[in-house]
């Protein structure tokens, strides 16, 4: 047994290790929604937050505590993966009985997540964790405390990211279908109850019911799919390339177990997860959205291999042309590379920004990402939008905006030459405002005037 929680150490220390030393991205809503709300900018009522709080609540916590460090934002983003390691072992554990099997699990996990553009944190990694602990409470002993921990866990992951939702949903049903005790279906609903009784009040208290409604609901189903790039599905070569390695094996060993793994519940289970997994994916397929599905095809690699009898030869010829295609080419391009979004280029332009605008002075950047805000220290006006058309082209938001800047004013503008122009706030700056400096190539300086 000791051996098995020494290679469990190993493991971890060797997907640090990679994780470490592999590029990093910073998302900027990663550093500028915890910011904002930490500023006092009330989410969906002042500022647009297309995503249910828990992460940003979190990383406001985070921030306020250890300050906006890009260390910070690592260290959080590697707890949640190394967390992810040791959920994915004990699944696989308590399925199979084996520890070899979930030993086995967790390096096709780290052979996969840390090259798969999982070095970064997003909503979409954030809720990983969650989901597998309520996966892990729900292949224990069925009986009211596991479904009660199973239903909170998975309502703290659709309070994460709102496509999370389905897993809730669906377990649920999964749980009517099995014939499940009526006190483990109500233990199952108290959580989420709870949860979603306690964000609607308060989002009540702040006026901003409806403003969530529209933004993390209404307008991602009926609207931003009708702005061009919003919806973007289609793979390249090599993303099909990569599907096909991590998904082909898997399906070829549970067509050929056939009926036998229907009557397996745990099996069964993990499996209708890995294909909600690749529901979430939608409406822009990119394998950082691909990290809950990552972690369930390691599981149910693990899994199915355990119900088989085979040479472990075989797995060993599976990782070459995975290693080949996939981890080298990684190596080769990402490792040890400049942060994306925290560059040092980046910070230099934070720098001249901060340095060419008064102290307290609002500003509103335009075509630049939101992360600059933190770098440079400045606030934007109320209401705040990010740049993407599929936010500011909703029909009279950017009317709301402008109505809300006549009284909250910025004192400075900074746009960067781009493509998206947005009519109506391009036509308010024009003619409120004048160019004042070219303060890096493109990118310009505009005051009040």
């Amino acid at each position: 047994m000791k051996k098995y929680y020494f290679l469990l150490i190993a493991l971890l220390s060797i997907h640090l290790l990679l994780l470490v030393n592999l590029r990093f991205t910073a998302w900027p809503e990663m550093l500028s929604y915890p910011y904002l709300r930490n500023n006092g900018y009330l989410l969906y009522k002042d500022m647009i937050h297309p995503y249910p709080p828990v992460l940003t609540m979190a990383l406001s916590l985070v921030y306020k505590l250890f300050g906006y460090k890009l260390i910070v934002l690592k260290i959080f983003t590697w707890l949640i993966i190394l967390a992810n390691d040791v959920l994915i072992y004990l699944i696989v554990k308590k399925l199979t009985k084996r520890n070899i099997f979930a030993i086995l699990s967790l390096i096709f996990y780290i052979t996969t997540q840390p090259f798969l553009e999982g070095n970064q944190l997003w909503f979409d990694l954030a809720i990983v964790p969650f989901i597998l602990l309520g996966t892990y409470f729900l292949v224990q002993p069925s009986h009211k405390a596991s479904a009660a921990a199973a239903g909170l866990f998975f309502a703290v992951a659709a309070l994460t990211k709102q496509t999370a939702g389905l897993f809730l949903v669906f377990t649920f049903l999964y749980l009517v279908f099995h014939k499940s005790k009526i006190i483990n279906l109500v233990s199952f609903l108290v959580g989420p109850i709870i949860l979603f009784s306690v964000l609607v009040f308060r989002l009540i208290t702040e006026n901003a019911l409806v403003d969530f409604f529209n933004w993390t609901l209404m307008y991602p189903f009926t609207r931003f799919g009708k702005f061009p790039g919003y919806v973007q599905m289609a793979l390249s070569k090599h993303q099909l390339l990569i599907l096909v390695l991590l998904v082909i094996p898997v399906l070829l060993v549970l067509l050929k177990l056939g009926k036998k793994y229907l009557k397996d519940k745990g099996l069964l289970l993990v499996t209708c997860y890995l294909l909600l997994s690749f529901v979430l994916v939608y409406p822009r397929f990119s394998l950082f959205h691909l990290q809950t599905g990552l972690a369930f095809v390691a599981i149910v690699f693990a899994v199915v291999a355990s119900k088989i009898k085979t040479n472990y030869f075989l797995y060993i010829i599976y990782f070459v042309p995975f290693t080949y295609l996939i981890v080298l080419p990684v190596i080769k391009s990402e490792w040890r590379k400049e942060t994306r979004f925290w560059s040092n280029d980046e910070i230099k332009l934070a720098n001249i920004i901060k340095d060419s605008i008064g102290t307290g002075d609002l500003i509103y950047l335009q075509d630049l990402h939101s992360g600059f805000y933190v770098l440079a220290d400045k606030l934007p006006p109320k209401p705040w939008a990010d740049n993407f058309g599929w936010y500011l082209e909703v029909p009279g938001l950017q009317e709301q905006i402008i109505k809300g800047w006549e009284t909250n004013k910025p004192g400075y503008i900074v746009i960067k030459m781009g493509t998206y122009r947005p009519k109506e706030i391009t036509d308010w700056i024009n003619n409120n405002y004048i160019k004042k400096e070219e303060i890096q190539t493109e990118i310009w300086l505009w005051e009040e005037k």
